[in-house]
């Protein structure tokens, strides 16, 4: 308003800027929020067909959440028994899709909104390989994360360095951590590591790398560093 912001040099002319100002869409906008200020939404009063829009996206969007967890957890059962996701041909037709999708076409015989979604979902499916390897991704950071506050709470940490070479004759390093949490010695796996090479100084780097991450500069944590099968940090030299 004018007279809020520059002020008015004439007083005579307030009335009719008054009357005029009444009649913006600003002010009326205002007096309606004010009217209704802290009892309904105006937007649903107006148009019920807003209010029906958003009682859709929440139907979807609770669905949508239904149908992750569910996807979520038949990975989780695959991996609880130690079961191979994926078969020879995920194919619809494929007489060997994989335990994945077996078990998700078995449990849509029961579930008829998991039937549903299969049958009729377009953009989001959930059943391709790459959305397995991300939620697999996602959960491995989830137990990571957990791992991490685990060894940060406990008093004393002892690992033990391991290492594998896989299908491809690629060189791994596996590190397993083992502490105490409520009066319970834990064991845990937390991950592949990939030296660069195959010497005692890569893989103590390695391995410290991976402490940092855990306990950082505390000192007297680590009680037990064991070398199981890491032939080249055998050895009082190495």
């Amino acid at each position: 308003m004018v007279w809020t912001k520059t002020g008015m040099t004439y007083l005579n002319h307030l009335n009719d800027r008054m009357k005029k100002y009444y009649l913006t869409v600003k002010h009326m906008n205002n007096k309606l929020n004010l009217a209704t200020l802290g009892k309904t939404n105006v937007l649903l009063m107006l148009d019920s067909s807003y209010k029906r829009g958003i009682e859709l996206h929440n139907e979807k969007v609770s669905n949508n959440r239904y149908i992750l967890n569910e996807i979520i957890n038949f990975i989780r059962f695959c991996g609880a028994f130690e079961l191979a996701l994926r078969g020879h041909d995920e194919k619809d037709t494929s007489l060997n899709s994989g335990f994945f999708r077996g078990l998700i076409s078995f449990s849509a015989e029961l579930d008829s909104a998991l039937e549903v979604h299969l049958e009729k979902a377009n953009v989001f499916k959930g059943t391709s390989k790459t959305i397995q390897n991300k939620l697999l991704k996602c959960m491995l950071s989830i137990c990571q994360q957990e791992i991490s506050v685990e060894i940060k709470k406990a008093d004393y940490l002892a690992i033990t360095a391991d290492e594998t070479t896989d299908v491809s004759a690629i060189f791994q390093m596996v590190i397993v951590y083992q502490y105490i949490v409520n009066d319970k010695v834990i064991e845990r796996f937390r991950g592949f590591l990939k030296p660069k090479e195959h010497n005692s100084e890569v893989l103590a780097e390695c391995i410290k790398e991976q402490l940092t991450q855990h306990i950082g500069d505390v000192t007297g944590k680590l009680i037990a560093p064991t070398y199981n099968g890491a032939s080249v940090m055998s050895g009082n030299i190495n």
